[in-house]
């Protein structure tokens, strides 16, 4: 009997290749630890941080951190695409406007966005307005510039149409503007998002003011190692999830608009 093989996508052989490569680096770095090799004060043994997370998981301290990091998160991500769009639909609306801003965005995304940092907490303090407002301004300017591009980019004979049977331009912007150029915007709430997120973390972490960010540096700073790589493990795996819900939305966006 012949047996009769099964076809695998290219997608499951791609993560296939992922699995087999973290595996591979896990083991890898456990007999490296094990070794001794390196110290296990800078690194912990996977299957150590492994046992961490869960302890933490069934401990009340990891939880305690998350709700205000997954606040932070959410109010960051919110206000990014609202200030994202509008920013987006103003350069698209104001060819003068996009002008005037354009070389400043250049040139703030030249330089580290960090450098923000000391001035707004001068102003905002050291607490979750300074984290929210730092999150919004990384977040925000990439979905501003797809906005504006997706916008520029309908075909004009969609506009003349929408002209011609006198749409208002609130009907302009929801049956025409919006749906035309969705795939354009929703790659932008992809970038924006994660670069709002890792703002939060990044910050919580250097103001130590609260949440997983907050966790991390305690840790740190009292020689937990296993606790500071099981926290961002569990950052990561967050990180990592969103991304994946980003990445399945826009693909389900490009084949229904695009």
């Amino acid at each position: 009997m012949r047996l009769r093989t099964i076809p695998i996508s290219d997608r499951s052989k791609l993560r296939l290749s992922h699995l087999a490569f973290v595996v591979l680096l896990v083991s890898v770095l456990e007999a490296i630890v094990k070794s001794g090799a390196i110290s296990r004060l800078v690194v912990s043994a996977p299957s150590e941080i492994a046992e961490r997370l869960w302890s933490d998981l069934a401990g009340a301290e990891l939880w305690i951190s998350f709700p205000e990091t997954a606040g932070e998160v959410a109010a960051s991500l919110l206000l990014s695409m609202l200030v994202g769009c509008v920013l987006g639909s103003m350069f698209y609306r104001s060819g003068r406007f996009r002008q005037a801003m354009e070389p400043l965005l250049i040139a703030f995304y030249s330089a580290p966005a960090m450098l923000l940092y000391p001035v707004l907490m001068a102003v905002l303090g050291q607490g979750s307005a300074l984290i929210i407002s730092m999150a919004v301004i990384l977040g925000s300017v990439p979905i501003a510039v797809n906005v504006s591009v997706g916008f520029s980019s309908i075909d004009r004979i969609l506009i003349k149409v929408g002209r011609s049977l006198r749409a208002s331009p609130s009907q302009m912007l929801t049956l025409i503007l919006i749906p035309a150029a969705t795939p354009v915007i929703v790659t932008g709430f992809r970038v924006g998002l994660t670069f709002a997120l890792i703002a939060v973390i990044s910050l919580e972490f250097l103001t130590y003011s609260g949440g997983l960010g907050r966790l991390i540096s305690w840790r740190y700073y009292t020689f937990d190692t296993t606790g500071v790589y099981s926290a961002i493990v569990l950052v990561t795996a967050i990180a990592i999830t969103i991304n994946a819900l980003l990445n399945t939305l826009e693909r389900r966006v490009r084949k229904r608009w695009a």
